[in-house]
Formats: C-alpha cells, sequence, structure tokens
C-alpha cells in the first residue's frame, strides 16, 4: 500500500498575541472621608507589543493616573497590573524601580530634560542607568532626531520643540517594551506639535515598542491603532 501522508496541521484561526500590559479591576482613589475621589472603578485594559493606544477623556478623570500606574509610579488601591512577566502590583518600591529604568520610556508635556544636562548627557542618561554607556548610540540617536549639532547645548538652549525631541530620543533610547506618553504636544504651537508627534509614532514603529498616550488632541487619534475613552473610571472604545 502507498504510504498515506497526513495533511499538514494547520489553525484556521490565528494565534492571539500575548498582550503586554494587562490591568484587571484597577481602583484608585483620592482624599479620605467625605473628601474620596473615585478615579478608576475597576478598570480593564490590555494593549499588545507593538500598538499605539491613545487615551482621552476630560481633564481630571484619571489619564495621568493610569499612565503613572502602569509605569509602575503609583500603586492602585485594588485589582493587577502586568507588563510583560512583571507584576508591578506585587512589587515593592525599589522593584519597580528596576523594571520602570529598562522597560519604560516616558514622555512629559514638560519636557522633564535635567536642566545641568547638556542634550548628549540627557540622552546618555538611561543608558547609564542600566548600564549600557554607548557613545555610538547617542550620535545615532541625535542624528535621528536632526539634532546633532546640538549635542552640547543644555535644555534652555532649546526651542520647545527641540526639547520634546530630546525627550523622546530619552524615552526611546534604551529601546524600552513599554512608552507611556502625558499630553506630549500639550506645550507646543499646532506645526512643531504636528513634527514631534509624527517622529514620536515613527520611532516607536521602528522599534516596536507599545505607545500608550494620554491627550486632549484630536490629531494622534487618526495614528493611533485604537481609541479608547476614560469616563466614569472606565474605559471604552471611542467610536
Amino acid at each position: 500500500m502507498p504510504t498515506v501522508i497526513p495533511p499538514a496541521t494547520t489553525d484556521a484561526t490565528p494565534a492571539v498575541p500575548t498582550p503586554l500590559v494587562v490591568a484587571r479591576g484597577v481602583v484608585m482613589r483620592y482624599g479620605a472621608g467625605a473628601l474620596t475621589t473615585g478615579v478608576l472603578q475597576g478598570l480593564n485594559f490590555t494593549a499588545h507589543a507593538g500598538e499605539f493606544v491613545v487615551v482621552v477623556g476630560r481633564s481630571g478623570s484619571g489619564k495621568s493616573t493610569l499612565l503613572n500606574l502602569l509605569g509602575g509610579m503609583d500603586q492602585p488601591l485594588a485589582g493587577e497590573i502586568r507588563v510583560g512577566l512583571a507584576r508591578l502590583t506585587e512589587m515593592s518600591e525599589e522593584q519597580r524601580a528596576r523594571f520602570r529604568r529598562r522597560t519604560v520610556g516616558f514622555v512629559f508635556q514638560s519636557f522633564n530634560l535635567l536642566p545641568t544636562l547638556s542634550v548628549a548627557e540627557n540622552l546618555a542618561l538611561p543608558l547609564a542607568l542600566n548600564g549600557r554607556a554607548s557613545a555610538l548610540r547617542i550620535t545615532e540617536m541625535l542624528a535621528r532626531l536632526g539634532l546633532s549639532d546640538r549635542a552640547a547645548r543644555y535644555p534652555d538652549q532649546l526651542s520647545g520643540g527641540e526639547q520634546q525631541r530630546v525627550a523622546i530620543g530619552r524615552a526611546l533610547i534604551h529601546a524600552p517594551p513599554l512608552v507611556l506618553a502625558d499630553e506630549p504636544t500639550g506645550n507646543l504651537d499646532e506645526d512643531t506639535a504636528r513634527q514631534v508627534l509624527v517622529l514620536l509614532c515613527e520611532m516607536v514603529r521602528e522599534t516596536g515598542s507599545t505607545l500608550i498616550m494620554a491627550t486632549h488632541s484630536h490629531e494622534p487619534r487618526a495614528l493611533a491603532d485604537r481609541v479608547l475613552r476614560l469616563q466614569h473610571g472606565q474605559l471604552r472604545t471611542e467610536q
């Protein structure tokens, strides 16, 4: 009899990617007694590797609080937060600090550059903290940011757009799996904001990082994979 070769095994349904970020039942409140304000009320959220998620909502809705929790800067009152294999809600403050250095890049509205360090030194800081000092990497990043001629300048010698480009480079220079951006174009004029936003999105796509951005701006929504609205302590898909 001829040998019967069984058909190749195939999966009709593509494998579901494992989420990079998972938040389950997250609760966060501020104040005490009658002044207690509930910001996050049993919030659930997931984001996959390489995904760009925009979170919108009114001021005070909890967008910054959510980013702080996902970045391990704060701990929720209840619930679970996981980034990759790291269970943030089971970590000590020291463990979360090490997690942030290795895993997260932050981009803030106010730039948060160290004023006593030059552009090159600000870019070098995440590499130094992770024991990965590299003059070549800094040179490459300066070129990618279009700031090669600004390497020796200090933050107060730069325009707002240049400062935010440095902040983006600092957030991404160590190739973190997760990038958190809190109103990253809030202090910039419209044209500069657009340029900075495009640069951030391009660089995140290049590194394959997951980008979660809290913003009031409409422009990032057109570039995002998903837009979620934070309202009444819950995230809902924006229509």
